[in-house]
């Protein structure tokens, strides 16, 4: 008798519980996200990437073998940027299906829409800026906590018994 009046109450849980289906990746929402990815310039990130790279690679490789002429060193930074401009889909094809996680199509719509107003347009064109600025205060800030944080933990740690 329990289990009858138990029954409907279970199924309406297990109703709830059953994941709502992912939207599909439709080529619409391919075709999109790439509009959006190249209008945002969201795969830039492979340039930024290049430069850093390069510059890593420089080093290295002048450190490891100080008697390469500064020529051939010089030229690095346009082959690497060619390897990364070669292979530039395969970063596309991984972060397209991350804007698809976390933006229906309809999302992918709007953002366009967004980006290609004049304001969309200003956000791309600061959004390095933006990034770059924020980065720099919120390592700052962090390096000003440096202390605090040490002088907490210790009095934390003495409050425990631990001698430091």
């Amino acid at each position: 008798m329990v289990f009858r009046r138990l029954l409907p109450l279970l199924l309406a849980l297990s109703i709830l519980c059953i994941p709502a289906r992912a939207e599909d990746l439709t080529q619409e929402k391919r075709v999109d996200i790439e509009r959006l990815l190249n209008m945002t310039g969201a795969l830039a990130i492979g340039q930024q990437m290049a430069v850093a790279a390069a510059a890593n690679y420089t080093q290295s490789l002048k450190k490891a073998r100080p008697d390469i002429p500064q020529s051939v060193l010089n030229m690095l930074p346009a082959e690497v940027g060619a390897t990364f401009e070669e292979n530039v889909d395969s970063l596309k094809e991984q972060i397209i299906p991350i804007y698809h996680k976390y933006f229906t199509a309809d999302e992918v719509k709007e953002m366009i829409r967004f980006y290609s107003t004049d304001l969309g347009q200003k956000m791309i064109k600061t959004m390095p800026a933006l990034v770059r600025e924020g980065m720099l205060v919120g390592q700052r800030w962090g390096e000003s906590l440096g202390p605090k944080i040490n002088q907490r933990v210790m009095d934390r740690l003495r409050k425990q018994g631990v001698k430091i």
